[in-house]
């Protein structure tokens, strides 16, 4: 599989710069294949989901006369989300290679004195690596926290674990250029990313810090009887300098070059990943290693991408029939009228993505739809308000969204009810979402 969904992604990045009618049709060709292909592959869910969006499209075809040999253009429509997935392993493979995760492993365990202690380093163990290893950093942090908790009762493990490595990842991801919430929004409102940049830099930074500060109550369980912490060394603290100089780096080249060619943002992320990622293997001296190691990383991770396959390029086959039927207009509506009104729009954002995670909503569908209706006031309301609430709303369900793939992972790792993780976590992810709603509105009124 993993060959055609590279060959799928690879046409239709060259339909972005190359935009001919047959190569447009041939990339969706490919996308409309692998919907097919990957449909027996995929969860129960991804194909329920995948399997309404695409026969209410259909629907919509026949009703309005839509001629059947344009449906393999429209398997296109989201075909930028499953690119980046394919590149993304690229990117995290890196981390593994340079030896990052290693060194963030040794911080956690850094004269640890007391449970408080270990949430501040797990938290920001999750925090700092998330934004490159993604979803595994999940497991990383996990293996590490849970052999110093033995002692303690399953329910206490499974609140503290949850919420020390959800909260770091969801507050992590929040600034990060290669997060596709982020990319997708910036995309959707025409904001600019730099211009996004501090604000979401403050929003993560004091959140983190609220977190710690509710962490604080586990001072009070000491880890004498665990294994000791390891002693200082410099190198360590040298080698996580380093990682996120790269990543600072990687900003500056995203952004000078989709200045420079005029592309959206998740593609420009999305065709910087590879060159990058080996300029990075380059100047670290381990090219060799990285080519052999994120090779065998990207033929596993790519070669079971069937669920995303599924789920988007159904999603995206309706949003474009439904664009053609010009039936969003009645979805646009009563968005326009709550437009009217700010802090009315922005709640029922962040409420409604809370809302669809619990019935097993993507957040990049709730994204790609909310992405169609609020369209109409992107003109009239600050772009950059519209933005952060769109991403702090879509990454709260990182924490509490049970279909979510962070909070399934978790949930499995815990040996536990992925709603009950969800439940751990629902008052800090409607803290995340809010705070987001304040500082929208602050650029509203303030700024």
């Amino acid at each position: 599989m993993h060959f055609l969904f590279t060959s799928f992604v690879v046409i239709y990045l060259i339909s972005i710069f190359f935009p001919y009618d047959w190569i447009i049709y041939l990339s969706g060709l490919l996308g409309m294949v692998s919907v097919v292909l990957s449909f027996s592959k995929a969860t129960k869910l991804f194909k329920r989901t995948s399997a309404v969006f695409m026969a209410v499209g259909l629907g919509l075809m026949l009703s309005y006369d839509l001629s059947l040999v344009q449906i393999p253009v429209y398997f296109n429509r989201m075909a930028i989300l499953i690119s980046l997935f394919v590149m993304l392993p690229f990117m995290n493979s890196i981390i593994t290679v340079g030896r990052y995760d290693k060194n963030v492993n040794k911080l956690m365990k850094l004269n640890t004195k007391h449970l408080g202690q270990l949430y501040y380093r797990g938290s920001l163990a999750s925090y700092t690596v998330g934004m490159f290893l993604n979803v595994g950093v999940i497991p990383f942090v996990y293996q590490v926290i849970e052999r110093n908790l033995k002692g303690y009762t399953a329910n206490f493990k499974k609140k503290y674990i949850s919420s020390l490595i959800l909260r770091g990842y969801a507050l992590c991801l929040v600034w990060s250029p290669m997060e596709i919430l982020v990319g997708l929004t910036i995309d959707i409102t025409g904001a600019s990313y730099l211009h996004l940049l501090p604000y979401l830099l403050v929003f993560s930074v004091l959140l983190l810090l609220v977190d710690w500060t509710l962490g604080r109550k586990y001072k009070a369980q000491s880890v004498d009887r665990f294994s000791p912490g390891i002693d200082y060394n410099a190198s360590i603290m040298k080698n996580i300098f380093y990682l996120f100089i790269y990543l600072i780096f990687f900003i500056v080249v995203v952004s000078l070059f989709r200045f420079y060619f005029q592309l959206n943002f998740l593609t420009t992320v999305t065709l910087m990943i590879l060159p990058y990622a080996l300029i990075w293997a380059i100047t670290i001296k381990k090219l060799k290693f990285y080519l052999k190691y994120s090779f065998m990383v990207w033929k596993n991770k790519t070669s079971s991408l069937q669920n995303y396959v599924v789920l988007f390029l159904g999603v995206g086959f309706f949003i474009s029939i439904l664009e053609e039927t010009q039936l969003i207009k009645y979805l646009q509506a009563p968005v326009m009228e709550m437009g009217a009104l700010p802090p009315l729009l922005f709640v029922f954002i962040q409420v409604l993505f809370l809302l669809l995670a619990m019935i097993g909503f993507h957040p990049l569908v709730t994204m790609s739809i909310i992405g169609e209706a609020i369209q109409p006031t992107i003109g009239i309301i600050n772009p950059a308000a519209v933005g952060i609430v769109l991403i702090t709303s879509g990454l709260s369900t990182v924490m509490a969204g049970p279909y979510n793939i962070t909070v399934s992972l978790t949930s499995m790792l815990l040996n536990e009810n992925p709603y009950k993780i969800s439940l751990y976590n629902i008052r800090f992810a409607l803290l995340f979402s809010s705070t987001g709603t304040i500082i929208a509105l602050g650029i509203l009124w303030i700024f």
